[in-house]
């Protein structure tokens, strides 16, 4: 046999063994990666993870030993290997949100370039189709060329540097997003001091904020998609004593018959914590900011401070 096949060989084997290792890592996470392999790629996957064994002590030390082996098939690591060690130490959410538009096979390198638990964490970030597609890809990971690899290293580069000068100079835009998922009580005392300490700076968060009543000002087709998308009884209490042009953005999205049906369910429900009812609202607005991130919906004041109770 050729000394190229036997690389050929070498390479899918490490592919191989590194999906594996993933999978273990994934646990039931990775369900719904099982599901879209072939019969033959679960077969050769099982006996794979069924010759690590059963402990895990030694996966940090084998995924060293894989990239020792993955460096010798590529060659010296070029100028730019250090953009790695910027990869790693960047947040999973934001390299998921980075990688969104990337192709899967540019995926499955990167993941071939992390630890074990990082590049679990990874998959599980990043949207079903993309992880799936880019776990097929590292399955049958062979030989990386050196140029394709200075390449992908240049690009990450890019990227990371484009959202480091992004987040520069936005300081405000993330104090906001904290402010968000505050309770209205908290809200307050906090937009207050801030302004207090930095005259002006409290209305340029508040401007920046999401909030639940914020959802009043999406369009038709967003809060439709909103509804459909949200769970009933988080609805019925984050509707609970809302402001009557917020509850009115939801009511007349829906047909008459179906808002006298919601109507009576918050009726019903008698006096309820203003803490469950900001929690509910919070949660729609998460639900909000998770459909505009897909793209399924896109984007367009507070009670009392007490946790009193809302009739």
């Amino acid at each position: 046999m050729s000394a190229l096949a036997l690389t050929r060989q070498d390479a899918e084997a490490d592919g191989l063994m590194r999906s594996a290792r993933l999978m273990r890592a994934l646990g039931p996470d990775a369900a719904p990666i099982w599901a879209e392999l072939s019969k033959s790629e679960v077969q050769a996957l099982t006996a794979v993870m069924d010759a690590l064994g059963p402990s895990a002590n030694g996966e940090n030390e084998a995924v060293s030993q894989f990239m020792q082996a993955h460096l010798r098939l590529r060659g010296p690591a070029g100028p730019d290997a250090s953009v790695w060690r910027r990869v790693s130490e960047a947040g999973t959410d934001m390299l998921a949100d980075m990688l969104a538009a990337e192709h899967p096979q540019t995926v499955a390198l990167i993941l071939s370039r992390l630890d074990g638990e990082a590049a679990a964490r990874l998959l599980r970030a990043l949207a079903p189709s993309l992880a799936i597609d880019a776990m097929h890809r590292l399955l049958n990971l062979g030989a990386i060329h050196q140029g394709a690899m200075a390449a992908l290293e240049a690009r990450l580069g890019e990227l990371l540097a484009a959202r480091a000068e992004a987040g520069q100079g936005r300081g405000h835009e993330r104090v906001a997003r904290i402010f968000d998922r505050l309770d209205s009580r908290s809200e307050k005392t906090f937009l207050a001091a801030l302004d207090h300490a930095a005259p002006g700076a409290g209305e340029k968060v508040r401007a920046l904020m999401f909030t639940f009543d914020d959802l009043a000002g999406l369009d038709a087709a967003g809060l439709q998609t909103l509804l459909s998308a949200a769970d009933r009884a988080v609805l019925v209490v984050a509707l609970k004593g809302a402001r009557p042009e917020t509850a009115a953005a939801f009511f007349v999205n829906m047909t008459q018959r179906a808002g006298d049906l919601l109507r009576e369910e918050i009726a019903s429900l008698g006096p309820v914590r203003r803490s469950e009812i900001e929690v509910a609202r919070q949660e729609m607005v998460a639900l909000a900011r998770t459909l505009i991130h897909r793209g399924d919906i896109r984007a367009g004041g507070q009670a009392d401070d007490d946790d009193e109770l809302v009739d």
